[in-house]
Parts: C-alpha cells; sequence; structure tokens
C-alpha cells in the first residue's frame, strides 16, 4: 500500500512540474501560425503600417520571419481577440512560447528586434 501512495505522490508531483514548466501562452497553444517559423526568433504581425524583410534588413534585422500584415486592428481582432488591439499601427512579436511584446511604437518594435536580450 505505501508503494502505491508513494508512486501516487511521485505522479502528482511530476504532473505538476510539467504543468508548471510549460512556459507557452495561449497564443502558442491555440494559434501556432502566430509563431515564427523554424530557424527564426520572431514572428512579427503588422497592422496598419507594412512591413517588409527589406524594411527589416535595413535595420539589421535578420531574425524575423515569418512577416503578416494587417491593415485593419479591428480586423485582426476579430481573428485575436485576445490581443485587444486600440489603434494601429500596431507590432506584435512572438517567440516560441508566445507573445513577447505588443506595441504602436514603431521605433520600439525596431529597437526590440534589434536588441533582443535587453
Amino acid at each position: 500500500m505505501k508503494k502505491i501512495i508513494n508512486g501516487s505522490i511521485t505522479f502528482l508531483l511530476l504532473s505538476m512540474l510539467v504543468a508548471c514548466t510549460d512556459e507557452k501562452d495561449d497564443y502558442a497553444r491555440i494559434h501556432s501560425n502566430l509563431l515564427p517559423s523554424e530557424g527564426h526568433t520572431y514572428s512579427l504581425q503588422a497592422v496598419g503600417k507594412e512591413i517588409t524583410f527589406d524594411l527589416l534588413e535595413e535595420n539589421n534585422i535578420t531574425n524575423v520571419g515569418p512577416i503578416r500584415n494587417e491593415a485593419s486592428y479591428k480586423s485582426m481582432n476579430e481573428q485575436y481577440p485576445k490581443l485587444e488591439l486600440q489603434k494601429e499601427p500596431a507590432f506584435i512579436v512572438f517567440d516560441e512560447n508566445g507573445l513577447v511584446l505588443k506595441t504602436y511604437d514603431y521605433k520600439e518594435m525596431i529597437d526590440f528586434l534589434q536588441n533582443p536580450e535587453d
């Protein structure tokens, strides 16, 4: 009987540990299409301002893929209501675990992608 109790406690503790170490947010679990493609650190969703790879490369940013451009924050909110965008332009950056930056400031987005460790 003691082995069964110890085994149950061990299983419970391991289950809790696995649940606690899963750092992926709801975007990563539910909307995997928002996450970066293989081999890239970030994906970028730009709303109301078109961002291209050429534009990023001009700013020495090569750690992004894919880039998705959306014309309206309202249509973006319809697709992803949890983003709760208020205006455009808006820039949303994801890593493999989910949302890492949501900003309405173009320079802040560029600075983040140039210096992600800061």
